[in-house]
């Protein structure tokens, strides 16, 4: 009776070694394997028509795995380029291919320092396109600082800088802003291009003056996708992937 009862408990204890080596494993493959992702979450009290998911990155969000971003749902990602004319960013290059492989559609941005000369940063932007390819979507100019100038000179030199891309890109660039920044007006000389709207609420964003719809919408700071670590922007365009896609691809494919 005494040898059984040894047998047993070593038998019992055999088992749960096996157990729980049996699920470590299936937890670490679990967190390895490249399984479908859940898509980006969608503000709850703002009602939508067709939308179609995307992101911007910049090198903050470090190296991201483009295959299995494009298995979370997201179709489009805005890509950064530059903070003003000198400072080109890291990880632009490698997010311009790896989005492509995963065939997500790509438009670049360029972070636009009003104090610096328009046209120097526009070059940048047309330069680093003609080489590595003008992308899916066009791009975009990111107005969120003044840098001290006067709210009336941004607009104009944005103007400047959105006249000599579309010259000699043949593409008709998005505005990037806010409604904060223009909440007294000053927009009006860039209220003709597509907007891409910031505002990060539950219900539906604020338009700044004089624009009446927006395009694209960045509705949070903090979104979590699969084949990035840590904090994204969430943005969706307004529209089905066939209308993005027949809105922008249609007319400068690549």
């Amino acid at each position: 009776m005494v040898r059984r009862r040894k047998r047993n408990r070593l038998g019992i204890g055999v088992a749960v070694v096996v157990f729980a080596v049996a699920l470590s494993a299936y937890v670490l493959t679990r967190e390895q394997r490249p399984a479908r992702e859940r898509p980006a979450p969608l503000p709850r009290q703002c009602p939508l028509g067709d939308t179609t998911s995307g992101i911007d990155v910049s090198y903050y969000q470090a190296d991201i795995a483009w295959l299995r971003v494009a298995r979370s749902g997201i179709r489009f990602a805005f890509i950064r380029l530059a903070d003003g004319a000198d400072i080109f960013d890291s990880k632009f290059e490698a997010n311009w291919a790896g989005a492509r492989r995963a065939k997500i559609l790509r438009g670049a941005y360029q972070f636009f320092r009003p104090a610096e000369s328009p046209i120097d940063q526009a070059d940048l932007v047309i330069r680093t396109l003609r080489k590595h390819g003008l992308g899916e979507l066009p791009p975009v100019i990111d107005i969120e600082v003044t840098d001290g100038v006067p709210l009336a000179t941004v607009a104009r030199n944005a103007k400047i800088w959105i006249e000599h891309v579309r010259s000699q890109l043949g593409v008709e660039p998005i505005v990037y802003t806010n409604p904060g920044m223009w909440r007294w007006g000053g927009a009006e000389p860039l209220a003709s291009q597509p907007l891409w709207l910031a505002h990060y609420t539950e219900a539906c964003p604020a338009l700044p003056p004089p624009w009446k719809q927006w395009t694209f919408w960045q509705y949070s700071d903090d979104g979590r996708i699969g084949g990035i670590e840590g904090p994204v922007d969430l943005d969706v365009f307004d529209g089905s992937i066939d209308e993005l896609r027949r809105t922008y691809i249609a007319a400068h494919p690549e």
